[in-house]
């Protein structure tokens, strides 16, 4: 890994161009993408996170929390504060598991219809981004980000 630059070889004059920073690129273009998918899921009440961690707890079958919050990318702090919302409205089971500290994640029968209802806003929201950037961006874009999380995580 190179070694950052000593602060007298950094002069103002040059000021960093945020258009050149990857962090403020990639959090820009997820606010976008964020907000088209959160307007398209309104009429459901959900938004792209709470679908996202329905979808995700689908998925695993009763899978404990920690691998649920591993495959969404999210800290135990915040997947508690994202299923928080989606057991008070009853679309979540938290159960024990097999030790004190797990807890397994179920969606209950109204979770289930949940998810199932705002299935197909959130394929019209994926059909929305395809149409804006053409389906050989946006597939490139879904490869490239696997990489990118790939490669920063490993």
């Amino acid at each position: 890994m190179s070694q950052p630059p000593k602060s007298e070889e950094l002069s103002l004059a040059d000021p960093p161009q945020l258009s050149d920073c990857a962090c403020f690129g990639a959090r820009n273009a997820a606010r976008a993408i964020t907000d088209l998918y959160d307007e398209t899921l309104a009429p459901s009440g959900l938004r792209i996170n709470q679908f996202a961690t329905l979808a995700a707890i689908h998925q695993r079958r009763d899978g404990s929390m920690q691998t649920v919050a591993a495959d969404l990318g999210l800290d135990p702090s915040t997947m508690t504060r994202v299923l928080r919302p989606l057991v008070d409205e009853g679309f979540v089971n938290v159960e024990p598991g097999e030790n004190r500290r797990e807890k397994r994640l179920a969606l209950t029968d109204l979770g289930k219809k949940k998810l199932l209802d705002t299935h197909a806003l959130w394929q019209h929201a994926q059909d929305q981004m395809r149409a804006k950037l053409g389906p050989g961006v946006f597939d490139r874009l879904l490869g490239d980000l696997t990489t990118l999380r790939e490669a920063l995580r490993s």
